[in-house]
C-alpha cells in the first residue's frame, strides 16, 4: 500500500509498504478521507513542539472496514467509521478518573504514532466510531475536530441559557460555537477580524457576528446582549491580546475556558482574575461521550460542518495542500484529502 510521510519540512514523502496485518482486537480500515488541522500544519513547517520528523500524520479521519479481528464484535465490515486518536494507559491518575483526554502518557495517532495517511489503516476497535446512515466519509473525517468544540463547552459545567462568546471563528472557534449552540446556550457571540470567517458562522447558524476590527470587543458583547452581558468566554485564537480581552470583558465570577493554542507564553492580567473571582481553564481534546454526542449532534443537523470544507485535494496532491492553506490564509476551513 502507498503511505505519505512528512520527513521533513515542508517534504513530504510517498512510499511503498506491506499493508498491515491485524492483532485480535483491532481493525483494518481502508481510509476514504483525512483531514489536515492547525497542529498538522505546524508539524509541516517543523514547528510543532511535540511532533518530530519522520511522521505518518493523519488523526482526523474516516474509512470503510475491511476486516475485524477475532475478538471484534461490534463493529463490521463494509462499515464506514471514524477513530478517537487517544492511545492512553488506562492506569494514570486522569485515566482512572475518566479523563484519559490528559492521559499522563497521551499519544495523539498521527502526532506521537503513524496515522491515516495511507491506503490502509489499523487500529485498536475500541477507539473506532460508526458512522450513521447518510452521513458521508468527507463529514465523518471532520467529527474529531467537532468533538474539540463539544468538549470545550463542557469544560465550565453548563452553558445552557447563558450568553457566550466564542473569540476566534476558524474552525474550532465555528465548532466551539456551534456546540454551545447545540448544548442549550441563550446567545452566542462569534468575534474575527476575517469578514469571510465571520460569513460563515452566520451560515452555520450564529446568531452574532462581530468584526473587533470594526468595533471594540465591549462593544461587541453590548450589541450582543445588552445589558446581560456575556456569561462565559471561549478564547480559541491562542494570543495574549484576546485572553485579556476576555479578562476584561467577562462579569465577575465566570469563567474563561482556553481552547486556543499558544505560540508564545502571554502576559496575563492576573490581579483582575484575582480581584474578579474569575476562573481560567483549560481544554484539550475530547472523552468517549464528548465525541459520540459529536456524531449525534451532526447527524441531527446541530452541528454543520459542511460550509467548513473550504477544498478537497487527492492524496497525490497532498504537499499542494499545505501550499494552497498557506497561500489562502483567511479563506482555509477544513481542508480535506481524499485517499
Amino acid at each position: 500500500m502507498k503511505q505519505a510521510v512528512l520527513t521533513g519540512p515542508e517534504t513530504i514523502e510517498y512510499s511503498e509498504i506491506e499493508k498491515p496485518e491485524i492483532r485480535p482486537n483491532e481493525i483494518l480500515m481502508k481510509v476514504k478521507n483525512i483531514g489536515i488541522c492547525g497542529s498538522d500544519i505546524h508539524a509541516y513547517y517543523g514547528k510543532h513542539p511535540f511532533m518530530s520528523f519522520p511522521i505518518r500524520l493523519g488523526h482526523e479521519m474516516a474509512g470503510e472496514v475491511v476486516e475485524t479481528g477475532s475478538d471484534v464484535k461490534d463493529i463490521k465490515t463494509g462499515e464506514l467509521i471514524t477513530v478517537m486518536p487517544q492511545e492512553f494507559c488506562h492506569e494514570c491518575e486522569p485515566c482512572k478518573a475518566g479523563r484519559y483526554n490528559i492521559c499522563n502518557t497521551l499519544n495523539v495517532i498521527g502526532c506521537q504514532t503513524p496515522g491515516a495517511a495511507c491506503e490502509y489503516f489499523n487500529v485498536d476497535a475500541a477507539l473506532a466510531k460508526k458512522i450513521p446512515e447518510g452521513m458521508t466519509a468527507e463529514a465523518a473525517a471532520t467529527i474529531e475536530p467537532a468533538a474539540v468544540g463539544v468538549h470545550a463547552v463542557r469544560r465550565c459545567g453548563s452553558v445552557a441559557g447563558k450568553n457566550v462568546v466564542v473569540m476566534g471563528a476558524g474552525t474550532i472557534g465555528n465548532v466551539t460555537a456551534q456546540a454551545a449552540m447545540a448544548e442549550g446556550a441563550k446567545s452566542v457571540l462569534v468575534t474575527d477580524l476575517s469578514e469571510y470567517r465571520l460569513e460563515l458562522a452566520k451560515q452555520c447558524g450564529i446568531p452574532h457576528a462581530v468584526n473587533t476590527g470594526k468595533v471594540s470587543m465591549k462593544e461587541a458583547v453590548s450589541q450582543a446582549f445588552g445589558e446581560e452581558g456575556a456569561d462565559i468566554f471561549f478564547e480559541c485564537v491562542g494570543i495574549e491580546a484576546t485572553v485579556n480581552q476576555a479578562i476584561e470583558c467577562s462579569k465577575k465570577g465566570n469563567d474563561i475556558v482556553i481552547v486556543g493554542v499558544f505560540g508564545k507564553n502571554p502576559e496575563v492580567n492576573l490581579s483582575w482574575v484575582q480581584d474578579r473571582e474569575l476562573r481560567i481553564c483549560g481544554s484539550l481534546m475530547y472523552v468517549e461521550k464528548d465525541f459520540q454526542d459529536t456524531i449525534d449532534y451532526m447527524a441531527e443537523g446541530k452541528i454543520r460542518m459542511k460550509p467548513l470544507i473550504s477544498k478537497v485535494f487527492p492524496f497525490c496532491q497532498y504537499a499542494e495542500a499545505y501550499k494552497y492553506i498557506e497561500q489562502n490564509k483567511d479563506t482555509s476551513m477544513k481542508i480535506i484529502i481524499e485517499i
